[in-house]
């Protein structure tokens, strides 16, 4: 039987905060989330908040120690975000892809998201605080193109359940090479071999997108060459 460590909140400002300053004072087991139904100040990448509906939605953050050199963490993207499909495939929803750089669609509509975080001492990576966020039972998003596993099945799931599953197919997942890791996210690729439309700067650019890269970066062709995309300097616009 599958040991769960969880800590359940009501609510905090960020499960990713929270978790980051528990594991800088305590000495956590390996394997240790965090998950609650409100989150304050959730956060999404580019410095972005994440919303949630009150206690519909799984907002967890996982706890993964040492896990290695901080250039090459991108295999921790790519765990977490197989780790949602993998969940989704539970409750029958088999056609779900990965957006570059962290993202979970279903569909053109974002079911998932993911933010990674490191704690550092020496130079080195101590450990990651892997967060993420599923809506579950959310059916009301305003004017966010998003779903949940609700508005796909028609079905009211329990959160916790949710949460379960995504906790063992995430430190299973964690256990497998990086390059099985990149190379099973690159058959899900969201928008592969099609064009997409990126902001550089104050330069827009269309491209058609090819694979993620071991870095993290993302493979696009502008039809003469391959060019190479970075998260931080390229915008997915649409």
């Amino acid at each position: 039987m599958t040991t769960h460590n969880i800590e359940f909140l009501a609510e905090v400002d960020s499960t990713n905060t929270y978790l980051k300053t528990k594991a800088s004072k305590q000495l956590l087991p390996a394997q240790y989330a965090v998950c609650t139904g409100l989150q304050l100040r959730g956060k999404g990448q580019r410095g972005n908040t994440w919303e949630s509906a009150p206690f519909a939605n799984v907002l967890a953050s996982l706890l993964v120690k040492e896990p290695g050199a901080a250039t090459h963490l991108s295999w921790l993207n790519n765990a977490a975000a197989l780790a949602v499909v993998h969940t989704l495939s539970q409750y029958g929803i088999n056609n779900a892809t990965v957006k570059w750089p962290n993202d979970i669609y279903i569909g053109d509509r974002k079911i998932a998201g993911i933010l990674t975080e490191n704690s550092f001492a020496n130079g080195k990576v101590v450990f990651s605080v892997v967060g993420i966020g599923l809506n579950v039972n959310q059916m009301q998003f305003g004017d966010y193109k998003a779903t949940s596993i609700g508005a796909v099945t028609g079905l009211e799931n329990d959160c916790t359940n949710v949460l379960h599953h995504l906790y063992d197919a995430f430190y299973t997942l964690v256990k497998q090479s990086a390059e099985q890791l990149l190379a099973d996210v690159n058959t899900r690729l969201y928008k592969k071999e099609k064009y997409v439309t990126f902001e550089e700067g104050e330069r827009m650019s269309n491209y058609v997108i090819k694979c993620m890269l071991k870095n993290g970066n993302l493979a696009v062709s502008d039809k003469e060459q391959w060019i190479e995309l970075e998260h931080h300097k390229a915008k997915w616009v649409k």
